[in-house]
């Protein structure tokens, strides 16, 4: 299946006959009805019912005109950008971002920059950190923006930000009126793991806390972002953690402290990834 089938079956759901379908594409009648079936072939379903007069599309074939024309669509919008920026008179720029990044300096960036470039097209990509990388080097994204960033082969990396690590907890948790918690304290308390990834940057660093502190975390629940695992703790069936940029913004049935002492092993820093050669203007302007 090509975007001619799909052109030709758009014309002949629009004109409901074969002839004028066919005089409208410019291709003769027996043409038109080959590209039809090959059409009918490929998907395994009947698209026209050739025994009504006038002509009928099947129910498959309302669906597949709907559906056909938003690709078509699509494909033009797409056509029309993609010579627009060959031309210069167009710039984009692809965005893949970990969620905890829209607590803190996402937001204002986004801001500045469209203010300065509106007419740059923006792509944003929620992603995990983990999946940053291919999506860097397959060329899916310009920049990747991430927490606890580990290097990426052909890539460079600017911290953006660094701050605290907080314990989420509920309010009617022991530990809850305290100012500040150690992490063996926590150990009896079940442990909101996220996200859930077999190689999660922020997973291993919340673990390590642990490990520094001489034992192993009990592990209650796992989570594949962050606003579930903020949602069991605020059910009462674990504790996690978060930047301090998330508890600032936190949610009103949670309680977030600060964990004692102020060592930089206790930080979390969130990071843009980049290729090295990537000479673009406008993802250079928007890192600054």
């Amino acid at each position: 299946m090509n975007l001619r089938h799909l052109q030709f079956f758009v014309v002949l759901a629009e004109e409901l006959n074969f002839s004028r379908a066919a005089e409208r594409l410019h291709v003769a009648q027996p043409a038109l009805s080959q590209q039809i079936r090959a059409l009918e072939d490929r998907l395994g379903s009947q698209l026209v019912d050739r025994g009504s007069r006038p002509l009928r599309l099947t129910e498959a074939g309302s669906y597949l005109s709907i559906e056909a024309r938003q690709i078509l669509a699509s494909f033009e919008q797409a056509a029309l950008g993609t010579r627009e920026i060959a031309l210069g008179k167009r710039g984009w720029l692809s965005i893949g971002f970990t969620r905890s990044a829209m607590y803190s300096i996402l937001p204002p960036a986004l801001k500045a920059f469209h203010r300065a470039f509106p007419d740059v097209e923006l792509k944003l990509f929620e992603m995990l950190t983990e999946q940053q990388a291919d999506a860097l080097l397959e060329k899916r994204i310009h920049v990747g923006i991430g927490r606890q960033v580990q290097s990426i082969a052909g890539c460079s990396t600017r911290p953006l930000l660094r701050e605290r690590v907080m314990i989420a907890l509920p309010p009617e948790h022991p530990l809850a009126p305290r100012k500040t918690i150690r992490i063996a304290e926590l150990a009896d308390s079940p442990l909101v793991l996220y996200p859930k990834h077999s190689n999660a940057y922020f997973s291993r660093f919340v673990e390590s806390l642990y490990r520094d502190a001489g034992f192993t975390p009990y592990v209650g629940y796992q989570a594949d972002e962050i606003q579930t695992a903020i949602g069991l703790v605020a059910a009462g069936l674990g504790i996690t953690f978060v930047g301090e940029s998330v508890a600032r913004l936190g949610r009103s049935d949670v309680v977030y402290r600060r964990l004692h002492g102020a060592g930089t092993a206790q930080a979390t820093t969130l990071a843009a990834s980049f290729r090295s050669d990537d000479n673009s203007p406008h993802l250079h302007a928007f890192l600054d």
